[in-house]
C-alpha cells in the first residue's frame, strides 16, 4: 500500500523503516498536512502521527472526500483521537506498544485485503457514524431505473446527477448504462479507462454460461469487480454502456441471460449496502431495458413539460401495463406500474409542469388507466453556460450537483434543492445527510429566476 506518513519525530521515524518491513511504500514523510498535498502525492493511505504533526480534522475529511483511507496514532486526551473514535476512523495509542502496532498493521492489512472500505470511511468521516448509520438504514429503493419515453428530456442527465448526488450524500451508488442504443455515461463521468462495460460483461457471462462455468458470479464478486469506481468519489462506482453497433449481436438474442445478469448487478449493489441506478433506454420493448424496467423498485420516467413528451409518456404508459397484463392481468399491471413509477419533470420553467402533469392524468384517464401519478420530481431548468460545462469541460465536477458542492454557485441552488428532493422519493434520509456536507443550498438564497422566491 502506498502511504503518505505525517509526522517529524522518533515515533513516526520508527514507523517509517516498520511500515517498509511490512511490504508498504513510504512515498514521503511530512510535518504537516493540507489538502493540496492529496494532488501532490499519490497515496492510498494516510497514517497520521498526531503528536508529531500538525493537520486538521477538516484536512482529513478532504481525504477522506478523495478516497484515502486514514489511520491515526494519538494520546488519550490528543483531541485527533477523539476525532478518529468519533467518525470510526482506526486509531490506536501514542506512544504506540508493539501491540498498538501490531493492530495498526492488521488494520492496513485489512484495507489491502478490501475489507476496510473507501466509500465506509467517506460515510464515516465526513458525515459521522450517526448520519452514516441513518443513511445505510434509510434506503426506501435500492434498485432504480431512470428513463423516458423518447430523446432528449436530459434523461442520463437526471441519473448522473442523482448518482453523484447520493454517493457525495454518504450511500454507495453504482451506477449502469444500460441504455441499448450506446449510452453517454462514460463520457459524462469522463471515463478513460474502465473495468468493463455492459457488452462486454454480457459476452463474459454468456461465455462463462456456454463452458457451464460457475462461481464468483453466483457470489457477486464478478458483478461488483465490472464497475469502475472513481478515485475521486469513493462513493461511487460506474458500469458504462452497451456500445454495439451490431442489432444481431449474439448477446442480444438471449434473453434469459440477459436478464439474468441485470438482475445480478441489481442484487450484488444492493448485497453490498449501495443502491444500483441504471440509465434505461426509450425503447421498453429492448431485451436490456426490459430486464431493467422488470427488476427495479422504482422506475424514474424523466419527460419535460411539453406536449410531445406528454404524447410518449402516455404511449409508454400504456405499452408497460398492456405488456404486463398479457402475462399478470390488467390489474397486477397497474398495481406494478402505479407502486414503482416516479414521474420527474425537468427543465421546468416557473410552475408550468402543473398544466402539463393535469393534461397527462387526463390522457390516462381516457385510456382508462388508473394510475394517480404525481410529479415526484420538478427539476428547474439550468442556465445552458453551466449545462454546457457539466457534458463539455474536462472536470468530472462539472457535473452539476459535484459543482453545487464544491463552488455554491447560487444559479446551481434550486437544481441543488430540486434534485435532492426527488432523490428523498428512494432515500428518505438523503436530505439530512446532503445538509451536513453543505450540499443543501440555504433556505434564505433567493430562488432566482426559476420560480417564485
Amino acid at each position: 500500500m502506498q502511504v503518505l506518513l505525517l509526522g517529524a519525530g522518533t515515533v513516526t521515524s520508527r514507523l517509517n523503516m516498520q511500515l517498509a518491513e511490512q511490504g508498504h511504500s513510504v512515498i514521503a514523510q511530512i510535518a504537516a498536512f493540507t489538502p493540496q498535498h492529496i494532488d501532490l502525492f499519490d497515496f492510498r493511505a494516510l497514517v497520521v502521527v498526531s503528536p508529531e504533526s500538525s493537520v486538521s480534522p477538516e484536512s482529513l475529511v478532504q481525504a477522506a472526500e478523495r478516497g484515502k483511507l486514514i489511520f491515526v496514532v494519538a494520546g488519550v486526551g490528543d483531541g485527533m483521537a477523539s476525532w478518529a473514535n468519533g467518525v470510526g476512523v482506526p486509531s490506536i495509542a501514542y506512544p504506540p506498544s508493539d501491540v498498538d502496532i501490531n493492530k495498526l498493521y492488521e488494520e492496513m492489512r485489512r484495507a489491502d485485503a478490501g475489507n476496510l472500505a473507501a466509500d465506509d470511511q467517506y460515510r464515516r468521516a465526513v458525515l459521522g457514524s450517526d448520519m452514516s448509520a441513518r443513511i445505510q438504514s434509510g434506503m426506501a429503493v435500492r434498485k432504480i431505473a431512470i428513463t423516458s419515453p423518447k430523446g432528449g428530456t436530459g434523461k442520463t442527465t437526471v441519473a448522473v446527477n442523482l448518482a453523484v448526488a447520493l454517493a457525495l450524500s454518504g450511500i454507495t451508488t453504482y451506477l449502469v448504462d444500460a441504455d441499448g442504443n450506446a449510452g453517454a455515461l462514460q463520457y459524462h463521468m469522463r471515463m478513460e479507462r474502465v473495468n468493463t462495460t455492459m457488452i462486454g460483461l454480457l459476452r463474459r457471462e454468456i461465455a462463462k454460461a456456454n463452458k457451464g462455468v460457475m462461481g464468483d458470479v453466483a457470489s457477486g464478486a464478478a458483478y461488483l469487480n465490472a464497475f469502475t469506481p472513481l478515485e475521486n468519489l469513493p462513493t461511487l462506482r460506474v458500469l458504462p454502456g452497451l456500445i454495439t453497433d451490431d442489432l444481431g449481436d449474439e448477446v442480444l438474442q438471449q434473453e434469459a441471460k440477459v436478464a439474468e445478469v441485470i438482475q445480478g448487478l441489481y442484487e450484488a449493489g444492493v448485497a453490498a449496502g449501495g443502491v444500483v441506478i441504471m440509465d434505461v433506454g426509450i425503447n421498453p420493448a429492448h431485451v436490456v431495458h426490459r430486464a431493467a424496467l422488470k427488476a427495479a423498485e422504482g422506475i424514474a420516467i424523466v419527460i419535460k413539460p411539453e406536449i410531445p413528451d406528454l404524447a410518449e409518456t402516455r404511449r409508454w404508459i400504456a405499452r408497460m401495463i398492456n405488456s404486463l397484463a398479457s402475462v399478470v392481468g390488467k390489474s397486477s399491471a397497474h398495481e406494478f406500474i402505479g407502486s414503482r413509477v416516479k414521474l420527474c419533470y425537468n427543465q421546468v420553467v416557473g410552475d408550468g409542469f402543473k398544466a402539463a402533469h393535469k393534461m397527462l392524468q387526463q390522457a390516462l384517464t381516457e385510456d382508462k388507466i388508473e394510475l394517480a401519478l404525481i410529479p415526484n420530481g420538478i427539476i428547474p431548468i439550468v442556465d445552458p453556460r453551466l449545462a454546457a460545462q457539466a457534458v463539455n469541460s474536462d472536470r468530472r465536477e462539472d457535473i452539476l450537483i459535484w459543482r453545487y458542492k464544491k463552488e455554491k454557485l447560487e444559479e446551481l441552488g434550486p437544481f441543488a434543492d430540486s434534485l435532492l428532493g426527488f432523490a428523498s422519493h428512494f432515500v428518505p434520509a438523503v436530505r439530512e445527510g446532503a445538509s451536513r456536507i453543505g450540499l443543501l443550498p440555504s433556505p434564505t438564497k433567493k430562488r432566482s429566476w426559476f420560480g417564485k422566491g
